[in-house]
C-alpha cells in the first residue's frame, strides 16, 4: 500500500442513452459494516475490492456504520481508497461540508458518494445550505444520492422518512449541479426487499429530464434489468444481488456473468467462472 498517494485525476464518465448491444454504466456497491461485507457474512472487504478491480468491476466501498450514525470514522473508506488509488468509489454519511469529501479524493477515491442524509439533513431541503458543487469537485468526482420510498427522501440508511418529495429533491440537486454531478436515486423498499424496480416512476422521471446525468439502484436481479436502463439512459448499481456467491449476475438464460454479457451472433455467449467469494 502507498503511504502517499498520488490524488485521483480522472473523472467519471457520465451515462448517456444506450442502445441495443451497448453496455451502459454500472458499479457493484460493497456495503461493509462492523468490518465484514454485509451480503457475505464474515467476510472482510479487501480481498473481495480487490477481486472486483481485477475483474474490471467498477466498485464502490459504503461504510454502513456511518450511514446508520453509529460511526464518524472514515478510517475504513480512507484505508481502501489508498489501496486502489484512483478506481474505488466510497460513501456512508457524506455530507457536502464535510471535510472528509475533499479528504477522501486527496486520498485516491475516483469519486465520493454524497447521501440524502447530508443533502436533506433534518428531513429538510435547504438547496441555500449547500456548497457550491460546481467548486467542491471535479465534474463526475461527486454522485448526489437520493433515498426514497412511495416518493418520499428517506435518510439515516433507510430508518427515517420524511416529507420531501423525491421530484422536488431531485429538481434541486439538478439546479444546482448544473448536471455536472451525476444523481443516483435508490428505491429504499425494492433495495431492503428485493422487490423489481418501480419501471413507471423512472420512466416517467427518465422523461421529465431526458439530459440529465441519471443512475439508479433497488432491485435489480439480472443482466436484463441492466439493460433495461441502459436503454432508457440510467446508470445502474447494484449490490448483494451481485455479490451473494457464486459472484455475478444472470443472462436472461440464468447463466452468471461477472461483467455485462457480450452478445455473439454465432452462438450463446461464455459465461466467466464465477466461484465463491475469496477469503
Amino acid at each position: 500500500m502507498p503511504t502517499t498517494p498520488a490524488p485521483a485525476t480522472a473523472t467519471a464518465t457520465m451515462p448517456t442513452a444506450a442502445h441495443a448491444g451497448q453496455r451502459g454504466h454500472w458499479r457493484v456497491n460493497v456495503d461493509v459494516r462492523h468490518g465484514t461485507v454485509t451480503s457475505l457474512p464474515g467476510l472482510p472487504p479487501g480481498r473481495l475490492l480487490a477481486d472486483l478491480l481485477d475483474d474490471d468491476v467498477p466498485t464502490a466501498v459504503i461504510d454502513l456504520d456511518r450511514s446508520t450514525g453509529t460511526s464518524t470514522s472514515t478510517a475504513l473508506l480512507e484505508t481502501a481508497v489508498r489501496h486502489h488509488p484512483g478506481r474505488l468509489w466510497a460513501g456512508g454519511r457524506l455530507a457536502p461540508r464535510d471535510p472528509a469529501v475533499r479528504r477522501l479524493l486527496d486520498a485516491g477515491a475516483a469519486g465520493v458518494l454524497l447521501g440524502s442524509t447530508g443533502l436533506v439533513p433534518e428531513g429538510r431541503l435547504d438547496p441555500r445550505a449547500w456548497p457550491d458543487f460546481t467548486t467542491l469537485a471535479d465534474a463526475g468526482q461527486l454522485m448526489l444520492s437520493l433515498d426514497a420510498v412511495d416518493g418520499r427522501i428517506v435518510t439515516d440508511g433507510f430508518t427515517r422518512t420524511t416529507s420531501v418529495p423525491l421530484t422536488d429533491a431531485l429538481d434541486a440537486l439538478l439546479d444546482a449541479t448544473g448536471g455536472t454531478q451525476p444523481i443516483l436515486i435508490t428505491d429504499a423498499r425494492a433495495a431492503t426487499h428485493r422487490t423489481p424496480p418501480p419501471w413507471q416512476a423512472l420512466d416517467r422521471i427518465a422523461g421529465r429530464h431526458p439530459r440529465a446525468h441519471l443512475w439508479y439502484a433497488g432491485g435489480l436481479a439480472g443482466w436484463a434489468d441492466l439493460t433495461r436502463l441502459w436503454h432508457a439512459g440510467w446508470g445502474a448499481v447494484v449490490g448483494r444481488a451481485y455479490l451473494t456467491a457464486p459472484r455475478g449476475l444472470p443472462d436472461a438464460d440464468g447463466r452468471l456473468h461477472r461483467t455485462p454479457p457480450t452478445e455473439n451472433p454465432t452462438g450463446p455467449a461464455r459465461p466467466r467462472a464465477c466461484p465463491d467469494a475469496r477469503p
